[in-house]
């Protein structure tokens, strides 16, 4: 218990700090002129130049009476390598007091695709959250988008999809665990909206064999966003969650909150 404590304090901390330099000083400056002439300036660097991508901070109150703070970052590097974590830090269910954040959980990623015309990257992947085991996944993630085939169709659906098999786990469990994990994100109407509106999401689905105390072999955790864009990179979001790893009195929920964008 205390190594979950110290381990939560560490991401506590840094979150912290990345919601006050990303999210509160920006805000309160209103720094978006000042990211543009850095993003043009950052062009005449070689080294810069193909460095780009976004960061973006939602927090939110769930219907099941807590909160939560999530923060998901894609960095775009050379040579065909990304970065894109994904972070929730939440509290209690039934909490009286707001934003009691008292527990995280997050997945890591170094994605690796080795050849420019083939959709496909290889995937490692790291999770850890409060009362669970770390793991590490291992699989290709499929830009669907991207197939010749159907790439058409999505594209005129204004649709980004993507999935990654993870048929490879470790971790210090019992049995054999996989995952297949799924992303996708459309811009609605653009033609009328442009970029101001946009459902997106992912559905993961797990599969869980031989391990102790497991009576569902297949939970799965989905989540979906409907963004509405307010002002500036400010968005109003509705996101509606399952948990298949909770109780069933708790596996559904409706987010409701804000979020900041911060491209680069």
């Amino acid at each position: 218990m205390e190594k979950n404590n110290l381990k939560f304090k560490a991401w506590y901390f840094i979150y912290t700090v990345i919601i006050y330099f990303f999210f509160i000083i920006p805000s309160c400056f209103a720094l978006e002129p000042l990211q543009n002439e850095l993003q043009v300036s950052s062009d005449k660097k070689p080294l810069f130049k193909n460095i780009h991508g976004y960061f973006d901070l939602n927090g939110y109150y769930d219907t099941r009476s807590f909160d939560i703070i999530t923060n998901n970052t894609l960095i775009n590097l050379p040579y065909g390598l990304h970065y894109y974590s994904f972070t929730n830090l939440l509290g209690p269910f039934n909490s009286a007091d707001s934003f009691t954040l008292n527990k995280y959980y997050t997945e890591q990623n170094i994605r690796w695709a080795l050849y420019k015309n083939i959709p496909v990257e290889l995937n490692v992947q790291w999770n850890s959250g409060s009362n669970l085991t770390d793991k590490m996944r291992f699989g290709p993630r499929i830009r669907v988008n991207d197939l010749p085939w159907i790439g058409k169709i999505l594209k005129k659906l204004n649709l980004i999809y993507a999935i990654t098999p993870f048929p490879l786990q470790v971790d210090h469990s019992k049995g054999y665990d996989a995952q297949i994990e799924q992303f996708y994100k459309m811009q609605v109407l653009p033609r009328y909206f442009k970029d101001r509106v946009y459902i997106s999401g992912f559905a993961d689905i797990n599969f869980l064999y031989g391990s102790d105390n497991r009576t569902r072999h297949h939970p799965s955790v989905t989540e979906t966003q409907l963004g509405i864009r307010l002002i500036n990179q400010v968005y109003a979001v509705v996101e509606y969650r399952y948990n298949g790893f909770l109780p069933t009195n708790k596996r559904n929920g409706l987010g409701l909150g804000l979020e900041y964008l911060f491209k680069f």
